[in-house]
């Protein structure tokens, strides 16, 4: 039989239900989608190669790539062009190398989709039912192994993606302040998850106050090192289609930089928090005669493994994503004062700088916390 609901999943369900209505509402009401570029004249449907008519590309042995030309007889399998069968050529290249074979899906691009002249052509591999079968076997095994827990993770990894995604984004490309927007989905999504996967308890409280402390404590100084070093959004690869896109609306270019640092850096944040406070509530409860000082000391033994970890995660994470541009930064011999002064290693190492003291001092935060907050507990259950 199904667990009756408690009171914390009643008022989730409700909080869920009055957020949804209010992304909605913003949705049909307010937000107001600014097209850049005008994509009507192409159309992206999904086909089949019925057969390779003729296939001279060949195989680079240094890079594995092919280059060359394929000729495909293909059919398009969607919309208004379902059925239709054409032959196209299919041009390989070092940046465009979609090799097809006869009975591969793909999806095509239909350059003037309205004209009986339509240029159709190979836009890339259609990989969507790979992609969905291991979001789908990561939800399974997440189940399978967490259980009600498992299921709690997923509903909540939900809400941080819809409000990210529905409210967040088109808060700022609106023009409303990003350091403001972030800080509120920051501390909602913070709430729902933490108080969805462990219910209502101290520790949660604890968790939540620690987390949302920790995140803003990273923000607070990218704010200010990003003033003393003269880094905003600005310095980014993707400024110049910001700035067309601020053109047609109010989004506030040199704040944005800010909104990433609060959203990458509160999945470990949020880790260290909830992992210290569970730590410590354990801890109390084998040994309630541990005062304050003790408690607060323990959890301070236990963050310093936490920092060792966490703060390699962080920072082998925004190193891992920039792999690319690192490798071509040796590959042209860059100086060592050009490299440390340039905007991408100014904005990646800021990123993992605050990042990480986000973390470390949510550590002493938390224990603080849980120092005051497990005691004053239980000094008001033994009254």
């Amino acid at each position: 039989m199904l667990k009756k609901l408690s009171k914390c999943d009643l008022l989730l369900i409700i909080i869920t239900c009055i957020f949804t209505l209010g992304v909605y509402f913003f949705q049909s009401h307010v937000y107001r989608p600014v097209a850049i570029s005008n994509a009507s004249s192409l159309y992206y449907s999904k086909a089949r190669v019925i057969r390779v008519i003729d296939d001279q590309s060949k195989q680079d042995a240094t890079t594995n790539r092919y280059y060359g030309v394929q000729n495909l007889y293909v059919e398009l399998l969607e919309g208004s062009f379902k059925d239709k069968k054409v032959y196209i050529d299919n041009y390989l290249s070092t940046t465009h190398n979609v090799r097809l074979q006869t009975g591969d899906k793909f999806i095509a691009c239909i350059d003037n989709p309205k004209s009986e002249n339509s240029l159709i052509t190979v836009y890339n591999y259609y990989r969507t039912p790979y992609i969905y079968a291991f979001v789908g076997l990561l939800l399974i095994i997440v189940f399978l192994i967490g259980r009600s827990k498992g299921i709690r993770t997923i509903i909540s990894l939900g809400f941080t993606l819809f409000a990210i995604i529905g409210l967040l984004l088109p808060l700022i490309f609106s023009g409303y302040s990003p350091i403001l927007s972030t800080l509120a989905i920051v501390i909602i999504t913070t709430g729902y998850s933490l108080f969805m996967i462990n219910g209502s308890s101290i520790k949660t409280i604890v968790a939540v106050i620690a987390t949302s402390l920790g995140v803003l404590i990273a923000g607070l100084s990218f704010l200010v090192l990003s003033h003393l070093i003269h880094i905003s959004g600005f310095n980014t690869d993707q400024a110049e289609a910001l700035i067309l896109i601020s053109q047609q609306t109010h989004l506030n270019i040199s704040d944005i930089l800010f909104s990433g640092i609060l959203i990458s850096g509160l999945g470990a944040v949020m880790d260290v928090g909830m992992s210290l406070a569970s730590s410590l509530y354990e801890v109390h409860t084998l040994n309630p005669t541990l005062t304050r000082k003790q408690l607060f000391i323990s959890g301070l033994n236990i963050g310093k493994d936490m920092i060792g970890t966490m703060c390699n995660t962080l920072i082998l994470a925004f190193t891992g994503s920039s792999m690319t541009i690192l490798l071509a930064f040796l590959a042209y011999q860059i100086q060592y004062p050009q490299l440390m002064n340039s905007d991408f290693i100014a904005i990646e190492i800021s990123q993992g700088i605050t990042g990480t003291l986000g973390i470390v001092l949510t550590v002493p935060i938390s224990a603080l916390l849980c120092s005051l907050l497990y005691k004053k507990e239980r000094e008001a259950v033994s009254k």
